[in-house]
C-alpha cells in the first residue's frame, strides 16, 4: 500500500517540468518582446523624423516635350543621383539658365581699334 506522502511525491515529480527549458523560453520571450517594441520605435522616430518638401521652395507646373531618348537619358541621371525626374529636370533648367547667363554677361571680347 503506498502512503499519502509517497503518492503526493509521485504527483509532484509527474508535474516538474524542464526547469532549464522554461527558463530558456521565459528569456527568448523577453527578448522577443524586447525585439517587437524596439521595431515599432524605430519605426515611431522614422515616421517622425521625415519632413517633406521642409527645404523645397515653391515651384511652377511646366509642360514639356522631349523625345524619348532624352527622357530616358533624364530618367537614368534622375536614377543615377537617386532622385526625382522632377528634380532632375529643374537641375538641368537651372544649369542652361546658368550657362546662358553666362553668355550674356560675358559676351565674347572684340578687338576695338582706335583710328
Amino acid at each position: 500500500m503506498e502512503t499519502y506522502a509517497q503518492a503526493y511525491s509521485r504527483r509532484e515529480e509527474a508535474k516538474m517540468t524542464n526547469y532549464s527549458q522554461d527558463e530558456d523560453d521565459r528569456r527568448r520571450d523577453r527578448q522577443e518582446r524586447a525585439d517587437r517594441a524596439n521595431v515599432f520605435t524605430k519605426e515611431r522616430n522614422r515616421t517622425q523624423s521625415v519632413e517633406i518638401g521642409k527645404d523645397e521652395k515653391p515651384q511652377r507646373v511646366v509642360d514639356i516635350e522631349i523625345t524619348d531618348d532624352d527622357f530616358r537619358r533624364v530618367a537614368l541621371h534622375a536614377h543615377e543621383r537617386d532622385i526625382t525626374i522632377n528634380k532632375m529636370v529643374g537641375i538641368i533648367i537651372k544649369d542652361g539658365l546658368r550657362s546662358s547667363k553666362q553668355i550674356f554677361e560675358h559676351p565674347q571680347t572684340q578687338l576695338l581699334n582706335e583710328g
